[in-house]
This record gives structure tokens, C-alpha cells and sequence, in this order.
């Protein structure tokens, strides 16, 4: 995986809509597009492999359209630049996320001491619960 190709096609082919945007804002609510829309083709996002396509599409299934786009939007912010920015990065941290393997578990067995303490907690638990029980009474 190239993380600089990426980036790279991202902001090569990745196409970019902008409309109004709700919450608050006041007057620039209605007047200003902040909000950002970015989409991108998977075909079009250079430095995978074909593995790590196959990943992005299973991972990412829900945030694929039909037409096999990413779609990102972005409207935190009052400001279209910054919308736009926060739109590139979120796009980029998906899909590097996606691509990545994740880490092998490597299975691991109790130590001595957590075996210890597994015991004296069931031990523990048996005598409160014999406390418990009625004892016969002796005549």
C-alpha cells in the first residue's frame, strides 16, 4: 500500500459537490454551500492491491453506492475550505484503514498468578455460598 499514491489520486479523481448545509449557522445557513460532498471510484484509487481492493470492498460496504463510488460527506463547519479538507482526510483514513491487515492474534495462556487468583475468587465464592445453607440442628 502507497499512502502518498493515495493521496495522490484522491485529489486527482475524487469528485467534489457542495450544498447547503442544516444546523445552526444563522443567515449563512441559507446563503452559503458549505457542506461537502466527495466521492471517489474505486478503480480510480492508485498504490492497492488487489487484495487490499477486495478488502476495502467487503469493509465498506455500506459507504459504496451502486455505482461503486465512496461517498463521504463533511458539514461540521461554518467554512467550505475547511469542510473540503476534513472531507480529504476522512476519505484518505478510510480507505488506508481499510487496506491495512489487520494484526495476527497470537493465542496466549493464563500465567501462574491469574490461575492463582481465578482459584481463591471461586474459593471465595463456594464458602459464601455454604455460609448460606441451613444447617441441621443437632439435638
Amino acid at each position: 500500500m502507497n499512502i502518498l499514491k493515495i493521496r495522490q489520486s484522491i485529489l486527482s479523481f475524487a469528485e467534489t459537490s457542495f450544498s447547503r448545509s442544516g444546523g445552526p449557522g444563522g443567515q449563512n445557513v441559507n446563503k452559503v454551500n458549505s457542506k461537502v460532498t466527495l466521492k471517489l471510484r474505486l478503480e480510480d484509487i492508485e498504490g492497492l492491491l488487489e487484495p487490499e481492493i477486495e478488502r476495502i470492498k467487503n469493509l465498506l460496504v455500506n459507504r459504496i453506492s451502486n455505482d461503486g463510488e465512496i461517498v463521504i460527506t463533511s458539514a461540521e463547519e461554518r467554512s467550505q475550505r475547511i469542510n473540503l479538507e476534513r472531507a480529504y482526510l476522512r476519505m484518505e483514513a478510510l480507505i488506508v484503514a481499510a487496506a491495512r491487515l489487520p494484526k495476527r492474534r497470537r493465542p496466549t495462556k493464563p500465567g501462574k498468578a491469574a490461575k492463582e487468583k481465578r482459584l481463591k475468587i471461586k474459593k471465595r465464592q463456594s464458602q459464601k455460598k455454604a455460609g448460606r445453607a441451613l444447617k441441621p440442628e443437632v439435638d
